[in-house]
């Protein structure tokens, strides 16, 4: 630690200064003033060397992009009331929001270059009919300081760093949030889609096995094919339970995201969740943008980006430990008492400089400085690092996106075409075209592309929020519009 060395204290203002300590104290500010130009630490943020033909764009200024409101592309009324309650009630986002609230005061709390106090009392005495007595005094102070190695500087700005990350936290929470709470009502009705197929596919078994049972009153089918079908109906009525209860945690579950207890969400939007809502389809293709728009957009970015900044910072402080640093202080205190005849108000004005030189020897020093420079190469790569992580995720999900997207599409027209082969076996089977066996075939594999055309839808819809949380859509609030 820095040794503080002492220039002849402070001098009142009844008293002049002698002439020796004018000469030292403007030697001390002399010296400060001509090592004012100490290198500062530079703030610039990092840079990454972004291909110019990744996603077949030229990299360049990261922008915050237009897909803040990602979820609005399902076009699902509950699927947005759940979200914008869960960002008013999360008792989770409340307090990562706090926690950037305070950082930011803490940042504003580190004082500049000339700092001003002030302060007052007063003091009254008496009793058993006397006079009563009492004091009234007040002081303020004021405090320059001469900070050639701008170690000031350096601790505000890593109170800043602290603060902007602290803000890209809150943002991350914001985000895990909105996807998690979208992920789960895409399941939910997902799990809704499949116990309406369960309950479609148990009435064609009901058909079926009515139709077994009159061809085999007329010696036309066998046993078999009425066991068949008497199975398959009990397999449906099965995993129905399974169903239903996955539908149930889906709603509590919501209700918990959204801020609530489990169960307790509003009326009207209880009933929008167990009624039998359309699946979620993605309709559009997100927009990546470019390359340097994630580190405008991902929280996880600007954290690693500021916790760089505050090494910077460190750094600054460390290297401001090899200047001198010199204050001047001043106090002005008044004083009256009361009551007391012929007693008057006093005042003292003190004014004194400080001078702090760095301490010796300099290795201790110069090994902290080390120690935080080589803090500031690993913070740049771990942000490197994180940036190619991001890339590499980005990249991943529009795979992930595009391939849901072509097995939806695949799974639609499947379904369609087991829905004609069974009609047509139907017939077939009225007019004894066609067995029993071959109709209870055909109906079991238009149950299964029905189940998979399910899945793939939500496959779809979940790439597609996936992909946009990794492009850190929806971690900051939209601006307002005409800004």
């Amino acid at each position: 630690m820095a040794t503080p060395w002492i220039f002849p204290p402070c001098f009142r203002a009844a008293i002049w200064p002698q002439t020796a300590s004018l000469r030292l104290w403007a030697g001390g500010l002399s010296l400060c003033l001509l090592t004012a130009c100490a290198p500062a630490t530079d703030s610039a943020a990092p840079g990454f060397p972004f291909a110019k033909s990744w996603q077949g764009k030229t990299s360049g200024a990261p922008r915050l992009m237009d897909n803040a409101l990602w979820w609005h592309e399902f076009r699902d009324p509950t699927l947005d009331a759940l979200i914008a309650r869960s960002l008013r009630g999360s008792p989770d986002l409340a307090a990562a929001q706090a926690r950037a609230t305070a950082a930011l005061a803490t940042a504003r709390s580190i004082p500049g270059a000339l700092s001003v106090t002030g302060g007052g009392s007063a003091l009254a005495t008496g009793g058993n009919g006397a006079a009563g007595n009492g004091t009234l005094s007040a002081d303020a102070g004021i405090d320059l300081l001469f900070d050639p190695g701008r170690g000031r500087d350096a601790a505000r700005r890593g109170a800043q760093a602290g603060a902007r990350q602290a803000l890209a936290e809150a943002a991350g929470a914001r985000l895990f949030l909105i996807g998690r709470l979208t992920e789960t009502y895409l399941s939910l009705r997902h799990d809704q889609r499949r116990l309406a197929l369960s309950q479609t596919e148990a009435g064609r078994q009901r058909q079926t096995l009515e139709m077994a049972r009159t061809l085999a009153q007329a010696g036309e089918g066998t046993q078999i094919e009425t066991l068949r079908s008497q199975a398959r109906l009990a397999s449906l009525d099965a995993a129905r339970p399974q169903l239903e209860a996955a539908v149930a945690k889906g709603i509590l579950q919501l209700s918990v995201l959204a801020g609530d207890a489990p169960g307790a969400l509003p009326p009207d939007l209880t009933a929008s969740l167990r009624s039998l809502g359309a699946q979620p389809r993605a309709r559009l293709a997100p927009d990546p943008g470019i390359p340097a728009d994630l580190i405008r957009n991902r929280p996880d970015l600007q954290v690693a980006e500021a916790r760089y900044d505050a090494a910077r910072a460190a750094l600054g402080q460390a290297r401001a430990a090899f200047f001198p640093q010199l204050s001047l202080s001043g106090t002005i205190e008044a004083g009256r008492t009361l009551g007391a005849p012929g007693t008057g108000g006093r005042g003292l004005v003190s004014v004194g400089p400080s001078l702090r030189l760095p301490s010796l020897p300099q290795g201790p020093a110069r090994a902290r400085a080390d120690a935080a420079e080589a803090q500031v190469v690993a913070a740049h790569a771990d942000w490197t690092a994180a940036v190619l992580g991001a890339l590499y995720e980005v990249e991943a999900a529009l795979v992930d996106y595009q391939t849901a997207a072509k097995a939806e599409a695949a799974a639609d027209r499947a379904v369609g075409l087991h829905a004609k082969a069974r009609s047509l076996t139907r017939e077939a089977t009225a007019a004894g075209e066609a067995t029993l066996s071959d109709l209870i075939a055909v109906e079991d594999a238009l149950s299964n592309a029905e189940s998979a055309f399910a899945s793939a839808r939500l496959s779809r819809a979940l790439a597609f929020a996936r992909l946009n949380q990794r492009l850190g859509a929806g971690g900051h609030p939209p601006a307002p519009a005409g800004q």
